[in-house]
């Protein structure tokens, strides 16, 4: 009976090997390593540990690889000094079955599963949620649809906005457990190749709450982009919000960004120019809300993109081909009401070396200081590793 099962088993692990050879099977995994001390100031700083091992697998279901199945866990441990804890946390991040078609000439990419997704702007929606999406690309014009359910996330480790000044309960000291029930669904509509060389797009983006009425919003997004001469680029886009607090009538808000770009072939250089405002309460507009938590700037207040003028600049280059060294700064200016007064300031620098293919270090620093209240300032020195496997 033994060399039987024995037998069974060495027969199915050829099976799987063989299946393995012909639809080359692919799958590996990563180490990271987040260190984090951070603080109101340098006096102040307590350690923050995050590492996580993630594994991946990769089956297609053709020779062609236009068809395949692709899964990513994870397994994170974090210990705070500043809560004096340590949570252990299991997600499944990534569980899509794709396909990459032809129809009529044109590209049909659909998938289904847990996969992430992001809005126009990556301000209001960008995180990972169990639904379907499907883009057709006819070249003069693009048009895709997403649906996507958020009840079975992991609360822990996927983080979305509830009611302004209201804190999604769940349990942390379980490694999973069960995110807010949010339908979402989007279509976007794109002329990539308008003049040429620009890029015109509009959204549609809702989150309706399924467990309640409430605080179900709407997101209209219109965006443009391209380069203006060469390599200096541009991106503009505004967002009008629409937020129901209590299932009745809806507020109007606004998320509006422009961005400059320009790439300079010595050492790689890059300059980024941008601007952003989000409403507060003032004029036609309420404040506005997005639904992933995105931090607008780096208070320890966590705040988000409501209220909010800013005015951003960022330099990046590579003086080697394995190193990437980066500084920005940020002015941010209060806008929650019909004046606007100066908010704060923040700067950032760090760098990240390639040193293998399949070994990445980084170094960072950041602080934020506050112009009104010094609870809100903050510094925070990191270090970052990942190996790949």
């Amino acid at each position: 009976m033994n060399c039987k099962k024995i037998f069974k088993a060495l027969l199915l692990a050829q099976i799987f090997s063989l299946a393995a050879s012909a639809f080359a099977v692919d799958f590996g995994g990563a180490l990271k390593n987040a260190t984090n001390i951070k603080g109101n100031s340098f006096s102040s700083l307590k350690l923050d540990q995050i590492d996580d091992l993630s594994l991946w697998v990769k089956v297609p279901f053709t020779k062609s690889g236009n068809m395949y199945l692709a899964a990513e866990g994870l397994y994170e441990f974090e210990y705070d000094q500043d809560k004096e804890k340590a949570f252990n946390r299991l997600d499944l991040s990534l569980l899509k079955f794709a396909a990459n078609l032809k129809v009529g000439g044109n590209a049909l990419n659909a998938s289904a599963g847990r996969f992430m997704f992001s809005d126009l702007t990556g301000l209001v929606y960008n995180q990972n949620a169990d639904g379907i999406f499907a883009n057709y690309d006819a070249r003069t014009f693009n048009f895709s649809v997403y649906g996507a359910y958020t009840g079975l996330l992991n609360a822990g480790t996927v983080k979305m906005l509830d009611l302004p000044g209201e804190v999604y309960s769940y349990d942390e000291d379980m490694p999973y457990d069960l995110a807010q029930k949010y339908f979402v669904t989007a279509a976007t509509f794109s002329l990539p190749r308008l003049a040429k060389t620009q890029n015109l797009s509009a959204q549609f983006l809702g989150a309706f709450k399924v467990d309640g009425t409430s605080y179900n919003r709407m997101y209209f997004t219109a965006s443009i982009g391209g380069p203006l001469y060469k390599t200096f680029y541009y991106k503009a886009s505004t967002t009008l919000g629409l937020q129901s607090y209590d299932g009745g009538s809806f507020d109007l808000s606004n998320l509006s960004r422009l961005t400059f770009s320009w790439h300079l072939p010595v050492k790689n250089i890059s300059l980024n120019l941008g601007g952003l405002y989000a409403s507060g309460s003032n004029g036609p507009f309420e404040g506005f809300w997005g639904f992933t938590k995105v931090n607008a700037y780096n208070s320890l207040f966590e705040p988000q993109h409501t209220g909010i003028f800013k005015a951003s600049f960022l330099a990046t280059a590579k003086p080697i081909d394995s190193v990437l060294v980066y500084a920005g700064c940020d002015l941010v200016m209060d806008a929650a009401t019909s004046s606007v007064d100066y908010k704060g300031f923040q700067y950032s620098v760090g760098a990240d070396w390639q040193i293998f293919s399949d070994v990445k270090v980084g170094l960072g620093l950041l602080q934020y200081i506050d112009n009104n209240n010094s609870d809100e300032d903050k510094v925070q020195l990191s270090l970052n590793a990942m190996i790949s496997f």
